[in-house]
């Protein structure tokens, strides 16, 4: 569905309407994912922060209750890079509509493992791996980074402490969970950006959060806002999701019903045709 060849028509039906009012799209027939979902299954990294960026739920669920990161963490391509960028912006297990227990967590730590995802299964099971967070109190070498942001990269359990890298240096450092708390990515603070401009996604780097704050600042006061979800809204994201299956021509894909109807629509359209060709012929006398 998002393949590079639909990227493109995909960004084109996201800019037609609201884009807040469809980043939440689902495919129903699909088992009820959202674009989040099928954008993670291309691998299109950007394409997630876009839609993450313009307020797509990063724990949207499918029919059967499941989050994107519990979809992921079995996969069997092993996406750490994917996994990752969502616990950067908050991604939770969710299984059968809740949350997964700490109990529940460690059976899926070995499942994860089982599958061959062990790099995976190391970095969900502490409680700020792969998370975004906010250092709250350096250590005396580094009494400069209080306040900064870093990503945690790995969990050293020999230490009981944290590798993390810091945003816009890179530097990497050991810390304790102490020094260290939870700083999901949230629209109004990304710590980069994903723009789309003339159907490209552009990624923007920044050499600092309030640099990264201002530029948002700077585009609008609707940018990052949130859509408040309800009936409407839902009904929206669910029209929109039609409508994107109709746009990329997988029409198909909607269920029996609707090529039931496809069918009943086909001698009209003939019809249509052949009094078309018939005005024709009588201009043409």
């Amino acid at each position: 569905l998002l393949g590079k060849g639909n990227l493109q028509a995909v960004l084109q039906w996201l800019g037609k309407g609201k884009v807040r009012e469809r980043v939440n799209a689902k495919w129903e027939e699909g088992g009820n994912i959202g674009l989040l979902y099928i954008a993670a299954t291309m691998k299109q990294h950007n394409l997630m922060s876009y839609l993450l960026l313009n307020g797509a739920d990063v724990n949207v669920l499918d029919s059967a209750g499941h989050s994107v990161l519990r979809a992921f963490c079995l996969n069997e391509t092993n996406p750490s890079q994917l996994v990752r960028l969502i616990l950067s912006w908050g991604a939770e297990l969710f299984e059968k509509g809740e949350r997964v227990t700490k109990e529940r967590k460690l059976a899926w730590r070995h499942k994860m493992s089982e599958e061959g995802n062990a790099e995976i299964s190391n970095l969900v099971a502490p409680e700020l791996g792969g998370r975004r967070c906010e250092i709250v109190s350096a250590p005396e070498t580094h009494d400069d980074l209080a306040g900064k942001t870093c990503v945690v990269e790995e969990y050293i359990e020999i230490s009981d402490q944290y590798r993390v890298r810091m945003e816009f240096t890179n530097e990497v450092l050991l810390l304790d969970s102490d020094n260290l708390k939870r700083r999901d990515r949230t629209p109004q603070d990304p710590g980069y950006y994903v723009e789309c401009k003339n159907n490209r996604l552009i990624h923007r780097d920044f050499k600092s959060n309030e640099e990264c704050q201002a530029f948002i600042a700077s585009l609008g006061s609707d940018v990052g806002e949130l859509s408040k979800v309800g009936s409407d809204a839902e009904a929206k994201a669910e029209q929109a999701a039609a409508d994107l299956l109709a746009e990329l021509g997988l029409e198909d894909l909607e269920g029996p019903s609707s090529s039931a109807s496809k069918k009943n629509n086909q001698p009209v359209a003939s019809s249509g045709k052949k009094k078309k060709r018939g005005g024709k012929k009588k201009g043409r006398k």
